[in-house]
């Protein structure tokens, strides 16, 4: 398998050395018992220069865009900076990247470099995730582009996409297991200390609260869950702040929040309920009334399903005390 992978300003240099790293441990193991080489792998640049990654070391690369050699998978890796400049600077670099998709070459990308693969078009009509922060832009942008956000990875066969940042890892095993083995993809996990099993991206995800969409009403209300989350609450005691009916509230916030109001208010509780497990020796019993909930299995059901894990698995994981 002769991989590239892509290198360019403001990109994530991990986001290819881990890569590399996996796929060359993989190369040793498939050659120790074959002899030969598993993946024949090197970093492209647009002009073969070094790139500088958004942390200022320059990446050595071995290919330019230029180059007569033929490829059977390109990665894109993900960025640090400003999405639209990113897409803006690197218009050369996609353009070579949907030619090579149009030649029969295989797409992945990790995390916001799925962004850079949307615009090569291969995603269109497929199946793409992304870092959790980033999945409202993303859908927002790319209309024929289905988001699985809670996916570590997504195969389509000829395209990949995989979540945020160090899922790159899981994508890394994802090509060994598919051009190696099942068990070549285990020994590099294993070795690596990657979860393999790790299927979601769920737990990882934060409750952003979003107030810059400069609708007054709808800040209103949203300060006023922030204070009130933990009483009784109903969309009727929303428009009492807002003065807005509830058909105009829902209207109104699911377009700039991107949730509805009653949406938004169990999210709010979740990440609260989050915070306690992650900091204080709390039952949660308890800390289902601290958030405003009465009924402890009730809410049990919709922590597992904003989260995608029971609260005791939660405690366990991401427990600071």
């Amino acid at each position: 398998m002769k991989v590239g992978l892509l290198a360019y300003d403001g990109c994530t240099p991990s986001m290819i050395a881990g890569v590399l790293d996996i796929l060359s441990f993989a190369n040793d193991r498939y050659q120790a018992n074959k002899k030969e080489d598993l993946f024949d792998i090197s970093i492209i640049t647009e002009t073969g220069q070094p790139a500088n990654g958004f942390s200022k070391f320059p990446i050595q690369a071995q290919r330019s865009i230029k180059t007569k050699s033929e490829f059977d998978l390109i990665y894109i890796p993900g960025f640090v900076g400003d999405l639209e400049s990113i897409i803006i600077q690197q218009k050369k670099l996609i353009d070579w990247v949907k030619k090579q998709y149009q030649k029969g070459v295989t797409l992945a990308a990790a995390c916001n470099g799925n962004f850079l693969l949307a615009e090569t078009g291969a995603l269109d009509k497929r199946k793409a995730t992304t870092h959790w922060s980033l999945v409202n832009t993303f859908k927002q942008r790319y209309k024929k582009i289905t988001v699985e956000p809670e996916k570590i990875v997504i195969d389509n066969g000829p395209v990949l996409s995989a979540a945020g940042v160090t899922a790159y890892f899981n994508l890394a095993i994802s090509l060994v297991e598919r051009y190696g083995s099942k068990e070549l993809a285990l020994a590099s996990a294993k070795v690596f200390l990657v979860d393999s099993g790790r299927k979601i991206q769920t737990p990882y995800q934060m409750f952003h609260v979003t107030k810059n969409h400069g609708d007054e009403e709808v800040i209103q209300v949203q300060e006023w869950l922030e204070a009130n989350y933990t009483k009784i609450v109903t969309l009727e005691k929303m428009t009492q702040v807002c003065n807005l009916t509830k058909k105009t509230l829902t209207r109104r916030f699911k377009k700039v929040t991107g949730d509805s109001p009653m949406s938004y208010l169990q999210k709010l509780r979740v990440e609260n309920a989050k915070r306690m497990l992650e900091s204080k020796k709390v039952a949660f019993n308890e800390i289902t009334w601290r958030v405003g909930y009465n009924d402890i299995s009730s809410f049990h059901k919709v922590f597992k399903s904003e989260t995608g894990l029971t609260p005791i698995e939660y405690r366990s994981k991401f427990s600071l005390v």
